[in-house]
Parts: structure tokens; C-alpha cells; sequence
């Protein structure tokens, strides 16, 4: 949420406007209250989109489809002016993230989580079809996560299967990455179309991007008519009725009915989103409840007093400062392609979605008591990158292959040390180790603090591992900095120990000293030079994971 400015109205028709929660494809959307105090968001268009050829009457037809909506998985709307000098349209308020917010700040939602986005949004695509209507524009951005489900919003290019009188010949409505071929195609579309969006939406659910993968809209058009969707990290029965979701024929894909079932199949009675999203919209309900006391506190303050005044935006406004779009696709209307240049020209969309950033209330919070959620854990406050934890390098307890034989070799090595002194090999003085047997002999301070310090940022990396969501995103960088460092120096140790345990051998007679003591520095040394082996590329390995720390994107600030 973000506080109002000097531009933004303080009162849209019957409804106190709050806050503006952010902008979307046709306007801004502000949080506001009704005159009985239910909670509403209100979206108002742009002014040049206002003045726009035909708008009204497609706004007209928006607001006539979205009351048809009614049922599981919808949100309802409440009011609307389609004649207003500025248009606008208030719906129930729903305190929770955007699929793509979610994904963004969290991560992909775990299986039995996709299992429950899947069976919430086959119903409210078997409530839409069937009044008729097709929602043509099934995003992330238009998911909302209650936490009772999934909900689908922004019927705002909502059309009657039957009915095409507002879309002119051969353009192309909706969002690239999510389209369906025969929506890519400008040509009209019934149900299944949603049906492919709904694999497309699932797709991101799942992986963090879309089946066809990042670039312009036209490139991402021309994926979605002739290219296999990426489905590759998905559960397997996952996979597989997204894959069915996506078939490029509309007649091979499943009825939101048959979705439902095959995703009733895999329900548990685990709840339905990962604890950090339960919590980021358990805070967002005590926002909601502190922003809604405050209203209340101000208004009695005032007695009651006249409405706010109702501020407009005129066009010269909105020119004076051009209105940017978030950066998930936005509907687009594109001439349909007559080959694959056709698709291959146009500009990058946005690489990702960017939530607005959360702004605590300007006016300080009421006394008296209000409902707390409970706090299930330590608070989350950054999303890790999955690749931070991935791969052998990150798992320090991994280095105990290397890090165990040094300590051995730390405790006997006085005891081998003595055995070289007390029987030294009468060939010394002309074998080649003269110069490393007396390194090996004389400069033996550092096996003790290396070793030590190798043991201590061991214990240390693999205490933050687990915790690493728990702390700010510098902490997340200077972990993935330090292990890679900590690999660095071990491969370092591992290679010194192996030179000393050389040195020292080759110092005394084969058959020298305790028998046992010397089975023991046998079997160090096979395990030293088996890590030997493999230091060279660990090493390499280590510097690119520091290089990464440093400048690669290593975790993300979770919203509230």
C-alpha cells in the first residue's frame, strides 16, 4: 500500500478512498471504504484511456460480464460508473498477494500447494463458462491467495463466447506468455482457451516462469503456437495435466470439470499455502484492520463531518506524468502473424513482476486491543534464491571428506613427526624430497590454526544455512561469499596436509616405527590424495560461487 498524493482523489462516488494499492492495465486501484465501512478496492481508469474511441462502452460491458460472475473462486463486484468524467469500478477487497507477488517474494508454491491453485481455479473457470463468458486474460497477476483459495479476478477483457462486436478484425487480446494459439492467431476463442492459459498460470505456479520462457511478445506468441511447453521440475502427475492444459488443439484439452477431478485426486489436508504466505497475509489482514480503525478514529474526531473532497485526474495530469505499466505483460493488441518474422519483432517485455513496496500508515495507530495473528515462527524477511542451497559446494558439512584426515593428521602428527626423526632414511641426501622433508619438519605452525578456523567456519555455515530467510539479504550474500571462501581455503589445507604427510614420509625408512601408526598414515593419505583430485576443479567451483555471491541475485526482500 502506498499513502495518497496530491493527485489521487480522496473520494470515488460513495467510497472514501484509503490508500492506492498500485496500477494495473487500465488504471490505478485504490483501497477504499463504503459508507456501512466494508472494505473495498476501487480502480480507476487512466484519463487518455477514459477518452479513448469506444472505451465506455467496452468499460460498460465490463462491468455488465463481472456481475454475472458469481460464484466459487470470483470476486463480486460492488458498484460502477461508466459515465463518470473518470470511470471506475469498486469489488470486494481481498487482503492477500497476486499469484505473482507470491512467487516473486516466496518462491514457486510447494505440490500440495499446486494441487489447490489448480482444483480453486478450475472452479471459478466452471463458474465463468458457465454464464457464458470467457475470461481471455488468466495471469498470475489477475490469482489473488485468500486464505480460504484461490481467487480469479479483472474480467476486464472478458467476452460473451458468442459475441465479438468489440474487438476489431484480427487484432489479438490478452497477455503474451499466457495466450493460447488460437488466441496468438487473433481467432475467436471459446472455454479452452482459458484452459491454456490456466497450464500457462500453473506452469509459472510451479517453476517460477512461464512454459515458453522469457522474451518479447511476439517471440513468446510464436512459442506458444509452435514450441512444447517447458515442464521439466514439476511432479510427475503434475506435469502431466499441465501438459494437458497446454495441448495446442483447443478440443484436446480437459473441461475445468475434469481438472477438478483429477485435482480432488491429490487433495491432503495439509493447508493449502507454505507458512510464509499464510503469515504475509495474516499481516496483511492487521494492516487491513488497523487502516479500517484509523478511518473510524478519524472520523469520529471529525464528528462526522462533510466527505472528503472528490479530486479528479484530468488528462493534462496524466500527461504530465505518463503512466508506467508493471512489469508483467500487460494485454496487448497485436496483428496476427503471417509467419515467423511476423512474431520475431517487437520489444522485450519486462523481465519480472515487481510488487509495490509496502508503506506503513502516516497516522499513528489507535489505542485499545486489535487482533494479532500468531506468529507460527521467526519471521520471514528475505526469499533465498533456490540456487544458493543447490549443488555439492552448498553443504559445508560436505567438506568433512577433507576436513576429517586433516584433523587426523593433526592429532598424530607429532607421533609421525618422531618416527621421521628416529629413523631417517639413509637415502635422503639424494632423493629429490630433501627441501619438502624439511619444510614438513621444521615449519609446522600452521596445521593448528588452519585447521581450527576450517572447523569454526564449518560450524558457523552450516548454522545459517537453515536460518538464512531469517535475515536481511546482506546476510544471504556474505553466507554465500563466505562458503565459497571456506571451499577455497579447504582445497588449500587438503592440498598443504598431503605435501606435509609426503614430506615426512619420505623422510623416514619404509618399515620405521608402530606398525599401526603407520597403516593409519596410509589409509590419510589414499583419502588425501583422493580429495587431491578433485581440488582443482572445487576450487574453480568455490571462486565462481564468491563471484556469485558477490554480484548475482542470492535472495529477494519478502514483502509484508
Amino acid at each position: 500500500m502506498q499513502s495518497l498524493t496530491a493527485e489521487d482523489p480522496r473520494q470515488v462516488g460513495a467510497f472514501r478512498l484509503l490508500y492506492r494499492l498500485g496500477e494495473g492495465g487500465m488504471g490505478r486501484v485504490y483501497l477504499g471504504r463504503s459508507p456501512g465501512g466494508q472494505t473495498v478496492a476501487v480502480k480507476m481508469v487512466h484519463a487518455g484511456m477514459a477518452s479513448a474511441p469506444g472505451f465506455r462502452e467496452r468499460f460498460a460491458r465490463e462491468v455488465r460480464v463481472s456481475r454475472e460472475v458469481s460464484g466459487p473462486g470470483t470476486v463480486p463486484v460492488l458498484a460502477a460508473a461508466a459515465d463518470a468524467p473518470i470511470p471506475w469500478l469498486a469489488s470486494a477487497y481481498v487482503p492477500g498477494p497476486s499469484l505473482a507477488e507470491a512467487v516473486h517474494d516466496h518462491g514457486p508454491l510447494p505440490e500440495p500447494s499446486l494441487w489447490r491453485l489448480l482444483a480453486g481455479l478450475a472452479r471459478a473457470l466452471s463458474t465463468v463458462h458457465g454464464c457464458a463468458l470467457v475470461h481471455r486474460d488468466l495471469k498470475p497477476t489477475n490469482v489473488l491467495l485468500s486464505s480460504d483459495g484461490p481467487l480469479l479476478i479483472d474480467f476486464g477483457i472478458a467476452r460473451a463466447a458468442d459475441d465479438t462486436a468489440f474487438t476489431a478484425t484480427g487484432s489479438v487480446v490478452g497477455s503474451a506468455g499466457y495466450m493460447s494459439p488460437e488466441q496468438a492467431h487473433g481467432e475467436q476463442v471459446g472455454p479452452a482457451s482459458d484452459i491454456f492459459s490456466l497450464g500457462a498460470v500453473l506452469t509459472f505456479a510451479a517453476l517460477g516462469s512461464g512454459p515458453f520462457g522469457n522474451g518479447s511478445p511476439p517471440e513468446l506468441l510464436y512459442r506458444a503456437v509452435h514450441d512444447e511447453p517447458n515442464l521439466n521440475g514439476m511432479p510427475e502427475d503434475y506435469a502431466a495435466v499441465v501438459g494437458d492444459c497446454l495441448a495446442k488443439g483447443p478440443a484436446d484439452r480437459p473441461s475445468p470439470e475434469d481438472l477438478l477431478a483429477r485435482a480432488e485426486e491429490h487433495r491432503t489436508d495439509e493447508p493449502w499455502l507454505p507458512g510464509p504466505l499464510v503469515l504475509a497475509i495474516a499481516r496483511k489482514a492487521e494492516h487491513l484492520l488497523s487502516v479500517e480503525a484509523e478511518d473510524d478514529a478519524t472520523r469520529a474526531g471529525t464528528g462526522g463531518g462533510p466527505p472528503p473532497r472528490t479530486a479528479v485526474i484530468t488528462e493534462a495530469d496524466s500527461g504530465s506524468r505518463p503512466w508506467t505499466p508493471p512489469s508483467s505483460a500487460q494485454p496487448s493488441s497485436i496483428p496476427p502473424p503471417s509467419g515467423r518474422s511476423a512474431y520475431l519483432s517487437g520489444s522485450a517485455t519486462p523481465r519480472s513482476y515487481a510488487p509495490p513496496a509496502y508503506q506503513p500508515p502516516a497516522q499513528p495507530r489507535p489505542a485499545g486491543p486489535r487482533a494479532v495473528p500468531a506468529h507460527p515462527g521467526p519471521r520471514q524477511q528475505v526469499w533465498v534464491n533456490p540456487w544458493v542451497r543447490r549443488g555439492p559446494l552448498s553443504h559445508p558439512l560436505l567438506s568433512l571428506f577433507g576436513l576429517a584426515p586433516a584433523t587426523v593428521l593433526l592429532v598424530t602428527g607429532s607421533s609421525l613427526k618422531a618416527i621421521a626423526r628416529d629413523h631417517t632414511s639413509s637415502s635422503l641426501e639424494l632423493g629429490g624430497w630433501k627441501d619438502l622433508t624439511e619444510w614438513a619438519m621444521t615449519d609446522d605452525g600452521w596445521r593448528l590454526p588452519l585447521t581450527l578456523i576450517l572447523i569454526v567456519m564449518l560450524i558457523v555455515l552450516q548454522y545459517f544455512r537453515a536460518r538464512l530467510e531469517q535475515y536481511p539479504v546482506a546476510v544471504t550474500r556474505t553466507w554465500n561469499v563466505a562458503i565459497g571462501c571456506f571451499w577455497l581455503l579447504l582445497t588449500g589445507t587438503v592440498i598443504a596436509y598431503f605435501l606435509w604427510l609426503i614430506g615426512t614420509a619420505a623422510g623416514a625408512e619404509e618399515d620405521a616405527g608402530d606398525g599401526r601408526l603407520l597403516l593409519l598414515r596410509g589409509l590419510v593419505s589414499a583419502v588425501l590424495m583422493l580429495d587431491g583430485l578433485v581440488t582443482v576443479p572445487v576450487a574453480v567451483a568455490a571462486f565462481i560461487r564468491v563471484l556469485r555471491g558477490v554480484f548475482g541475485d542470492v535472495a529477494r526482500p519478502a514483502h509484508p
